[in-house]
């Protein structure tokens, strides 16, 4: 019965380790948004050998100044809940941004599965930085939603990397141990309508020895549904 055990230990470890993203489903994100982005320009990065699509949004003013923004579980980086909103309303207050494609899986995964993919998300947010750092801008500021906030969370937690400021939005209880080990400015921002993972994690977020961390509740749900003005404010005025 031991023998038994270890062996379907040893097949779920191994078909862990071999998950990889839905390409194909990114393939159809990328034509969907492309053909539908009003504001900024689609460009194409690569990571593990493929390409991924992001959107560069410039600031109406002249700065260098750029944030780096992360969408949460299965979607894209023009998402109508909080990445769109952000990546366009903050080119109105000084920043350049673009939202990168994180990697995905099809629909009959759950969070869970993604962790298997964190050494991808880590590529993708260190070749959005090379990329801004080519073009001489400054990527110093991440910002991230969700099942996004896990995988920037590890990769700051893990890698060399220019970022200077993060902001965390619905940061689930994946992110609990990343966080003690990054010691930059945070803004852990959620709502007090927020899924059960984030209001149930929050102590446990703010237990942190990293003194520029900074957590606040607001008034919204984990999308921010009906909040845009809210969460664009939320957001800028911690960045000033």
């Amino acid at each position: 019965m031991k023998i038994l055990s270890l062996i379907l230990l040893l097949f779920a470890d191994l078909s862990f380790a071999q998950t990889q993203p839905d390409y194909a489903k990114e393939a159809r994100w990328a034509e969907q948004v492309e053909d539908g982005i009003m504001d900024g320009d689609v460009v194409w990065l690569s990571a593990n050998s493929h390409d991924f699509m992001a959107i560069y949004t410039p600031s109406e003013s002249d700065t260098k100044q750029t944030a780096v923004i992360v969408h949460g579980l299965g979607v894209h980086p023009d998402w109508p809940q909080v990445v769109q909103p952000l990546r366009v309303a903050l080119t109105e207050r000084g920043f350049n941004t673009l939202s990168i494609q994180m990697p995905v899986l099809d629909n009959d995964h759950d969070s869970l599965a993604y962790m298997a993919l964190l050494n991808y998300s880590d590529a993708r947010i260190a070749s959005a930085l090379e990329y801004l750092q080519t073009e001489n801008l400054n990527a110093n500021v991440l910002i991230a939603h969700s099942l996004g906030s896990v995988m920037s969370t590890h990769f700051l937690a893990n890698n060399a990397n220019s970022v200077e400021r993060f902001i965390g939005i619905g940061m689930p209880d994946k992110t609990v141990n990343f966080l003690k080990k990054i010691n930059l400015p945070v803004l852990d921002l959620y709502g007090e309508k927020d899924i059960q993972s984030v209001m149930h994690s929050a102590l446990d977020r703010s237990n942190t020895t990293n003194k520029q961390y900074t957590q606040r509740m607001v008034n919204a749900d984990h999308f921010f549904n009906e909040k845009d003005v809210l969460l664009v404010d939320e957001v800028s005025h911690w960045l000033k």
